[in-house]
Parts: structure tokens; C-alpha cells; sequence
């Protein structure tokens, strides 16, 4: 018996642990750039400002403000643990602490760097101090330090709400796999106990050969069936080699049931959800052949038109009740349907099922056509 190599297998959800690690790096990088900037361009300007003074001490204040500079990169530091600390996760709470830690750094760095300056500018005294200049040195930092704090939450509200974007799609990736999941495992297990039975009867009547054959085929069906995940796709001619081996085992209950495939060569390439077709023709084994007159027939036919592909699953049944059981054919339609909704989306994708004028029933699946 061939066998059917589907897709090599992928994780169910996306990585969003690497992608808000990613994140978190590229926050980091945001927020070091933005801080450098700032203070490496009030750098340039105080030392253009000098320069264009023509202070013979040009060097000397640069090295000092460059020394500055470090120490106002230090208490942007501080106030970068301060705003990450738990207790401040809201920005109201994180609004009230840079208005109280930000006049208090301002004035810290106004009188660091007064003396710094001071140092090697004898110009700078403090026979020369006034409260109003002081007012206004604070006031100058004060808005300083704000003006990078207010940026430095913005860039940060901005990772934040990219940071909850990606969990949320985690957390949608992680309800879709399990609903998709959910969805798979309804299919009928009236179908294993059935074939077990079967095979107890073969075995009992001493029919050993079809009783080892029969083994062989539900082990390959299992074996493929299990494997296959509810939200991956597989070709075309793999998921057709599933329901040949299911309905070839039915056969061996159903001696007169007939089977057709059609399926044109350029489709069976093509992607379709893992056993989307199983439950339709457990429904027509179930309701089509089961409880119908000898001979039945059940044939699968697929056709493509306009970037869409059909796939159509017809049973020869003759009606022996007044409508179709909905207890179990009920369920493996609303299946089909809700998986195509998940897996293509709303409006994508079409189940319509309906009886024939010539007593059998008839099940129309449609979705977009995906060739590798």
C-alpha cells in the first residue's frame, strides 16, 4: 500500500515569545537612541553657544559638559527604573511620579553642573548667584527633563500596545487551534467500533484473510488519520487516499457498495484541510448506504472554476425516513462548515447539502483553490 506523505509538521500557534522578545529588544534600542539624541544635541547647542561666545575655555567646558552629559544620561537612567517598576504600570501613576522626580533630578543636575563648570570657568561664582537665575536654571532642566520623560513614555506606550497586539493574537492563534482541535475530534467513533465489531464477526466466521486485511487497512487509516493535524492542510490526493481506505473498509461490510473517485491530475496538488471530507462521507455511509437498498454507491467528485475549488460527495441512498437524521448528520455538517469558517474565514468558503430528485443526497464543499 503507498504511502502518503503530508506536510512536515509546523507548530499549531504563532512564536510570540521570540516575537515580543523581539519586541522588548527593539524597545531597549528605541529608548537609548531616543535619550542619546536628546542629550547629545543639548550638548552640540550649549557647545555651539560657547563657541560662538568665544570663551577662551571652550575646551575645557566641553570636556566638562561631556562629563555632564553623562551625568544627566545616568539620572535618565534612574528614572528608566523608576517608570518600569510594576507598582507604576498605568501612565497616570507614571504622570504623577515624573512630576515629582523630574523638578528634583533638574535641580540635582542644575547644581552638578554649576560646579562642574564652575571648576575650570572662574567666571562662574557664587558671589554671582541670584535666586531668579537659579528659578530659571531649575525651570529650564525641569522642562527638560520632562520634554525627554514625555517622549520616553510615548515611545514606551508605543511597544506596550505592540506588546498587547501580539499577546492578544496568542491568545486568538491559541482559542483557534483548540476550537479547529475541538472540531476534529467529533468525527463519528461509531466508525471504530463498527469496524472492530466487523472484524470480530470475520475473525468468529473464521474468515482470516479478510480478517488481516481488514486490521491492515484500519491500522494504515489510523495511523494516517490521527496523524493528521485539524488546522494544516494536505494535498489533495492524500486526503483522497484517507477516505479510499475508510470507505474500502466499510466495504467490507457493505459488499455492494460502490465506490468512485474523480478527481482531475492538476487538483491533486491541491490544499485542502485534513479530513474535511470524513465526516460527509460518514454521512453518506451512515444514512446513504446503511439504510438503503442494495446496490449503493458513493462517489467523490472535484472540479475547479474561478480560483475556487469543488468537491462533491453523492450517495445513491434511497430516503427511508421523512428527512435526514439530524442527531448525527447534523453535527458532521455544522463541523464542516464551522472548520471552513475558522480556516478560510466568513464568506470564503460554502457546504450546501441537499437531497436528489433520484432519492440519494448530495454534499457541495467550496473554498478557495491553493496549488503549491
Amino acid at each position: 500500500m503507498a504511502t502518503i506523505l503530508l506536510d512536515p509538521p509546523r507548530a499549531d500557534t504563532v512564536d510570540v515569545n521570540s516575537t515580543v522578545t523581539s519586541l522588548q529588544q527593539h524597545r531597549i534600542r528605541a529608548e537609548l537612541w531616543l535619550t542619546l539624541i536628546f542629550w547629545g544635541s543639548n550638548l552640540l547647542v550649549l557647545t555651539l553657544a560657547t563657541a560662538l561666545a568665544q570663551n577662551p575655555r571652550l575646551p575645557e567646558l566641553t570636556a566638562v559638559r561631556i562629563f555632564t552629559t553623562v551625568v544627566g544620561l545616568f539620572f535618565c537612567f534612574l528614572i528608566h527604573l523608576l517608570l518600569r517598576r510594576p507598582s507604576l504600570s498605568t501612565t497616570r501613576r507614571r504622570l504623577i511620579a515624573l512630576a515629582i522626580v523630574a523638578p528634583i533630578a533638574a535641580e540635582s543636575y542644575a547644581w552638578a553642573s554649576f560646579f562642574a563648570e564652575a571648576a575650570v570657568d572662574p567666571n562662574l561664582t557664587l558671589k554671582l548667584f541670584t535666586w531668579s537665575n537659579a528659578v530659571r536654571t531649575i525651570a529650564f532642566w525641569s522642562w527638560f527633563f520632562l520634554a525627554w520623560a514625555g517622549l520616553y513614555l510615548a515611545v514606551s506606550y508605543s511597544f506596550d500596545v505592540r506588546e498587547e497586539q501580539q499577546r492578544t493574537a496568542e491568545i486568538r492563534e491559541r482559542a483557534h487551534a483548540a476550537q479547529l482541535r475541538a472540531l476534529h475530534s467529533q468525527i463519528n467513533p461509531h466508525f471504530l467500533f463498527n469496524s472492530l465489531n466487523s472484524l470480530s464477526a470475520l475473525i468468529l466466521d473464521g474468515k482470516v484473510q479478510c480478517a488481516e486485511s481488514m486490521v491492515t487497512k484500519l491500522a494504515y487509516f489510523l495511523r494516517l488519520g490521527l496523524a493528521a493535524q485539524p488546522n494544516r492542510k494536505i494535498a489533495l490526493s492524500a486526503e483522497v487516499e484517507l477516505q479510499k481506505t475508510y470507505l474500502e473498509l466499510e466495504q467490507l461490510r457493505y459488499n455492494d457498495l460502490q465506490i468512485r473517485f474523480d478527481i482531475p491530475d492538476e487538483l491533486t496538488d491541491a490544499r485542502v484541510p485534513a479530513l474535511i471530507l470524513q465526516p460527509l462521507i460518514e454521512n453518506a455511509v451512515k444514512y446513504g448506504v446503511a439504510s438503503s437498498p442494495a446496490p449503493a454507491s458513493i462517489s467523490v467528485v472535484a472540479w475547479s472554476d474561478k480560483g475556487k475549488i469543488y468537491l462533491e460527495i453523492t450517495d445513491s441512498g434511497k430516503e427511508q425516513t421523512k428527512a435526514k437524521p439530524a442527531k448525527g448528520g447534523g453535527i458532521g455538517l455544522a463541523n464542516v462548515t464551522e472548520r471552513l469558517r475558522l480556516i478560510y474565514g466568513e464568506n470564503n468558503a460554502n457546504l450546501t447539502a441537499s437531497r436528489i430528485k433520484e432519492g440519494g443526497y448530495r454534499a457541495l464543499l467550496e473554498f478557495p483553490l491553493e496549488l503549491p
